[in-house]
């Protein structure tokens, strides 16, 4: 009697857990369930599976993710994982097979055809184990398994990988040491199974083009760029040390204007730099800002043009070409529907991003399950006013901000615009009370009309505004007014 198939299931969904669960061990096999991607890992690391049955979609952190990671540690062979979810477009599939899934299928799972495929993966990794056993007796073996790199190995005779410091759905970057000049430095390694995926390797040689050619203080440094002798590429940069925008507000959950400004004011200079030389980021967001603790203070640093696009040919593509990329919560609404896109994109990531700093959470609400409940969120639903949420904040603040994700280009600031009301009004207006109280929405007796509430900040202060737009009477309600207000403003 053969062994019971020991099955890893992942997925957010209760029901189709259960559900798969229980028809998988009718079947004969030993199956954990689990409902998110740090129990997975942790399922993982503490007993052998043969295979990982991955939900695509999962809030927090995503099936690709959890792929990433586990591909950092098991090769394909070593431990298969089939990726199931209910979207069946093309461009999903091949994201999964690219970041390292042996399979795919599709929702609602048809339990019989789903054990067939997983007993062509283990049939695939007996014969794999068995050419590397022939191969141990002097028998010639072809075994399609990447050689492993991690800790410990050196890169073009020089680079020695130290440590880890984080792995995405790509690649893994390590803190390394240059053993030549006695350096640290950090190195970006593409994953190995993805080496040979064309589009993947185009855009992580796309990084380093973009890093190299945006010569700016507040850009990383990219130093060196090679192949290990295995074909796979690494690209070397400065070792930063600090903390990204993201970990930063992950603790401290909003930021004082201030503070948003030291930080939103050099992302503004370095992608001016960026679109002058015609790039586009793409990706902006809180986790690709770092702020780097220098011998001469904090310096913040954009990370990751692995996605910028040149804008020349930006203005040419479309959704046949490399399609949608970015994470949605950031991306403009013209990014959303795969159309050409400007700077006026990366206008908007600022925005959303300054925003997020500031009141705590997204314009749209926190993320969606999956990135297209996202998309249609931002495309449909209008943000909510950032005066509702710090109305403490100078009314040209929120007014400025709010004209930056508007949902046309062309109502946009430009950087430079964006960078001089933040600079401005942070320079004016000092926080009374930190952190400020959660506004308390008083209607006026007498009142029929809610929008001309009270919100009762703290004690004693009591500002009135308008709490469906967030400003006063005075200030133009148009994110295209609020464009040519800052416009006018600066002379």
């Amino acid at each position: 009697m053969s062994e019971p198939i020991r099955a890893l299931i992942v997925d957010d969904n209760e029901v189709n857990l259960d559900v798969l669960k229980r028809r998988l061990e009718r079947k004969g096999c030993e199956v954990v369930a689990v409902t998110d991607g740090p129990a997975a890992l942790l399922a993982v690391g503490a007993r052998p599976f043969d295979v990982v049955l991955l939900d695509l979609q999962m809030p927090e952190m995503s099936g690709l993710e959890v792929l990433a990671r586990i591909r950092a540690s098991f090769s394909q062979l070593a431990l298969p994982v089939i990726m199931a979810t209910a979207q069946s477009d093309s461009d999903s599939m091949v994201s999964a097979l690219e970041a390292g899934a042996n399979d795919y299928v599709t929702k609602p799972i048809d339990v019989d055809v789903l054990l067939a495929r997983i007993r062509a993966q283990l049939r695939s990794r007996a014969t794999a184990a068995h050419s590397v056993n022939a191969a141990s007796r002097g028998v010639k073996a072809i075994v399609d398994a990447p050689p492993a790199l991690g800790v410990g190995v050196t890169l073009g005779k020089k680079y020695r990988l130290d440590a880890l410091l984080g792995s995405g759905g790509f690649g893994a970057v390590y803190r390394a040491k240059h053993l030549l000049l006695d350096h640290d430095v950090a190195v970006k390694v593409l994953h190995a199974h993805l080496a040979s995926a064309p589009k993947v390797r185009r855009r992580f040689e796309q990084e380093g083009i973009s890093s190299v050619l945006v010569r700016h203080p507040n850009a990383v440094v990219v130093l060196d760029a090679d192949t290990t002798e295995e074909g796979v590429p690494f690209l070397v940069m400065e070792l930063l040390a600090g903390s990204t925008l993201a970990e930063l507000l992950e603790r401290e959950r909003r930021l004082k204007l201030g503070r948003t400004a030291e930080i939103i004011a050099p992302v503004c200079d370095v992608l001016e730099e960026a679109h002058r030389i015609g790039i586009l980021h793409r990706d902006v967001k809180p986790a690709n800002i770092m702020l780097a603790a220098t011998p001469r203070g904090e310096i913040v640093k954009v990370v990751d043009f692995g996605i910028a696009k040149f804008i020349d040919r930006e203005r040419h593509a479309s959704l046949s070409g490399e399609g949608v990329a970015g994470t949605p919560l950031y991306m403009s609404p013209e990014a959303l529907l795969g159309r050409p896109t400007g700077a006026p994109a990366d206008v908007y990531s600022v925005g959303v991003t300054a925003y997020v700093a500031l009141a705590g959470e997204p314009p749209h609400g926190h993320a969606a399950k999956s990135p297209f409940e996202q998309a249609i969120r931002q495309l449909q639903q209008p943000p909510r006013p950032l005066g509702e949420l710090r109305p403490d904040l100078p009314a040209e603040v929120c007014q400025v901000l709010m004209a930056s994700i508007a949902q046309e280009p062309d109502h946009r600031p430009t950087l430079a615009e964006l960078r001089e009301a933040l600079v401005e009004w942070a320079g004016r207006f000092t926080e009374a009370v930190w952190p400020p109280a959660s506004p308390r929405v008083h209607v006026s007796a007498g009142s029929a009309h809610p929008e001309d509430a009270t919100v009762q900040i703290g004690e004693p202060t009591v500002q009135k505004v308008h709490v469906e737009s967030g400003v006063t009477d005075k200030a133009p309600n148009e994110p295209g007014e609020v464009a040519d207000a800052v416009r006018s403003s600066r002379g």
